[in-house]
């Protein structure tokens, strides 16, 4: 049988503290004009964002993007921009701001190129998965075409994030590094980076300094390398239904689903789960070692205070057979864990 690797058309990933400089540079001064600029209207607050955006003079502006990427914010901007031949499109924020610049492109021009500047840990940039919401509901759209061309992982445009948003969106990044051991294909390559990725995320998400920040960028990177490949799980799949639904943030998701997920494949761990926790608590016990890895995880959310239940944000019992259905799992086993987050 054989295997293929897909690789995303990313041309570079640039690590360090000169962001602004390296997009004045990939663009060209005399190109700004041909540009602009999507964040959130929080990040425009910024004093990074400030400072970006007098050095993009030249480039407009929309500050627009709200969490879940609303489609009527994104056909907007889409509207403003068709048939003013920009050529670059640079995202300074989350994931919602990210996906939502995929979805733009995807509707003006594809060849557009987007240049990303995140400033959590969401790992948007490194997805050609561009999700959005409309009427309630979460939705996306794929092409290898959408991923962002040019990456800057700068931890100053991190260092405003509020923590909890940061810490949360970290968890997520844990949270696509597991997920990708789910799958068949390159299974050892991804468990090693998603090792990798968990450790500097467990290590380096509390502290607060600038070498703390870019570990946990590199560990986002690493927990998404192989993104194309890696199969959707559980706890992201309920993330999407519940996110958009209840107005739960990305992050916020992750910290409730993830170690009940874990528990859940725990009754029989995928071959790339069971390696990746079995190599991070050195037990040879491979369902044993996934019950670890939950625990673990959740005492470290417990830990950063982000330890949330779905009722928090209004979910009730009646509401899980609607999560269970779109999600498309309904077996006994899994509405029990299920039920465990309310």
């Amino acid at each position: 049988m054989s295997k293929s690797f897909n690789y995303l058309p990313i041309d570079r990933v640039s690590i360090g503290e000169q962001s602004i400089e390296g997009v004045i540079s990939l663009i060209g001064r005399d190109r700004l004009k041909d540009s602009v600029i999507t964040t959130s209207n929080s990040v425009s607050q910024n004093a990074f964002f400030k400072k970006a955006a007098d050095e993009l003079s030249e480039s407009r502006i929309f500050n627009n993007i709200s969490q879940h990427s609303p489609i009527e914010e994104i056909e907007s901007i889409a509207n403003e921009i068709r048939g003013s031949n920009v050529k670059f499109i640079v995202s300074i924020g989350g994931g919602s701001v990210i996906d939502s610049t995929k979805v733009i492109r995807s509707k003006v021009e594809t060849s557009i190129t987007q240049v990303a500047i995140p400033t959590t840990l969401s790992a948007a940039e490194f997805s050609h998965i561009a999700g959005y919401s409309e009427n309630g509901e979460k939705k996306g759209i794929r092409a290898k075409e959408l991923v962002p061309k040019y990456i800057f992982l700068d931890p100053n445009a991190t260092l405003e994030t509020p923590t909890a948003l940061w810490r949360s969106t970290g968890i997520r990044s844990i949270d696509h590094a597991i997920e990708a051991t789910l799958g068949d294909g390159f299974v050892d390559l991804r468990a090693n980076l998603s090792k990798i990725s968990v450790e500097k995320m467990l290590a380096n998400l509390e502290g607060n300094w600038v070498d703390h920040r870019q570990e946990c960028q590199i560990a986002s990177w690493y927990s998404y390398m192989d993104e194309y490949d890696s199969e959707m799980g559980y706890s992201h799949k309920i993330g999407k239904v519940i996110g958009a639904k209840f107005d739960i943030p990305h992050g916020m998701t992750s910290c409730i689903t993830l170690p009940e997920m874990l528990r859940y494949y725990s009754s029989s761990p995928p071959k790339g789960l069971a390696s990746l926790a079995m190599a991070l608590d050195g037990n040879t016990d491979s369902a044993e070692s996934v019950k670890s890895l939950a625990d673990k995880i959740e005492t470290f959310i417990k830990e950063m205070d982000l330890h949330k239940r779905l009722s928090d944000y209004g979910v009730k019992e009646e509401d899980l057979t609607y999560i269970a259905e779109k999600v498309g799992q309904k077996d006994q086993l899994f509405m029990y864990h299920l039920k465990n987050m309310l």
